[in-house]
């Protein structure tokens, strides 16, 4: 068997169709799953397709499909030797089933008869499918979200009302009541924040410092009582703004969790690395199920345990970002909340 025949071969057999294209964008050899994906879908004429112009078919949609037409400039800059490669992805729907294909073109440098290119299309309409059955159920889970999120916060502003106005005769046991449906109101909106917010990230430079010490505010509902709060270095980060100030807000809400036992006195240190960050106190040791909440674990929805969703939650924003989150013991005898992975600006 030549060389020739071999390639063409393994061409004929491949699943995905394919496309020769010379340097006018004239087809020159189409594979088997061409032929087929063709004859199929009943489609008028040759299904061999050699011949036709690629790029004029492309062209002549322009008008009414905008993607036909940034795909004829893709193949004309491989064609050029402007880029090595071009993609996109595409729905190719028809009136039974719904496609989804991701288009593929590469160069081919020959020594006898010069550049071609390479049209792959592979159906991806089982990962589409996939996609969006996900983005349905998110969208449900934040419309559900939204309907009790009103709810609670109807009820928890009546509550906070009447518990201020407690406050003002009852003493100490009515302002600990009243800062408690505080906490819940802010544990509230943190949770809005975190499931209305899609799984894509906007990143941006954002302020260490600024947004720690935003972060330590709602933590703390701007009273730490004894606890203290040191950073240790500055700089500006590659993230998406809002998802790190929800990060930093879980892990120091764990922080003042976990340190509730052991009294309102506790030291928390935030710094920089030279490839991330980290968040220690000086509380108690992690417990195993702390460390194991900084572990992807499939089983949960989107993520998060919502029996104890701070740190599940942190983890989860660490995902998106690319990030490494480990929980371990800090320097100052507690529990060390360490993130690496992160670009400094």
């Amino acid at each position: 068997m030549d060389d020739v025949s071999l390639i063409e071969r393994g061409f004929e057999e491949f699943p995905a169709t394919i496309a020769l294209l010379d340097r006018r964008g004239d087809i020159v050899y189409t594979n088997r799953a061409w032929r087929a994906f063709a004859d199929a879908n009943d489609y008028v004429g040759d299904p061999d397709s050699t011949g036709i112009n690629y790029l004029a078919v492309c062209d002549a949609a322009r008008e009414t499909d905008e993607l036909a037409g940034v795909v004829a400039d893709g193949i004309r800059a491989v064609l050029r030797g402007d880029r090595d490669l071009f993609t996109a992805e595409y729905p190719c729907h028809s009136p039974a089933v719904y496609r989804w294909f991701a288009l593929r073109v590469v160069s081919v440098d020959t020594p006898r008869h010069g550049t071609f290119a390479l049209v792959s299309h592979f159906d991806i309409t089982d990962r589409r499918l996939a996609e969006l059955q996900v983005n349905e159920k998110n969208e449900h889970l934040a419309a559900l979200v939204s309907v009790l999120a009103s709810e609670l916060k109807a009820q928890l502003a009546s509550a906070a009302a009447s518990a201020e106005r407690l406050a003002a005769v009852d003493g100490d046991d009515a302002v600990a009541l009243s800062q408690s449906l505080s906490r819940i109101d802010s544990l509230v909106e943190w949770g809005i924040g975190i499931a209305e917010h899609p799984s894509t990230i906007d990143l941006a430079p954002v302020d260490f410092r600024e947004r720690v010490a935003e972060a330590w505010a709602v933590a703390s509902l701007d009273d730490a009582g004894d606890a203290s709060l040191r950073v240790v270095g500055d700089g500006s980060l590659s993230a998406d703004g809002h998802l790190f100030g929800l990060f930093l807000v879980a892990v120091l809400t764990t922080c003042f969790e976990r340190n509730a036992s052991a009294g309102p006195s506790f030291s928390v240190v935030v710094g920089t690395t030279a490839g991330g960050f980290y968040i220690d106190d000086d509380g108690p040791h992690p417990s195993p199920a702390e460390r194991a909440a900084a572990t992807a674990d499939v089983s949960q929805l989107l993520g998060v345990d919502y029996d104890s969703p701070h740190l599940p939650t942190a983890r989860r924003i660490a995902d998106l970002h690319g990030w490494q989150f480990d929980v371990g013991d800090s320097e100052l005898g507690g529990a060390r909340f360490e993130v690496r992975g992160v670009d400094w600006n």
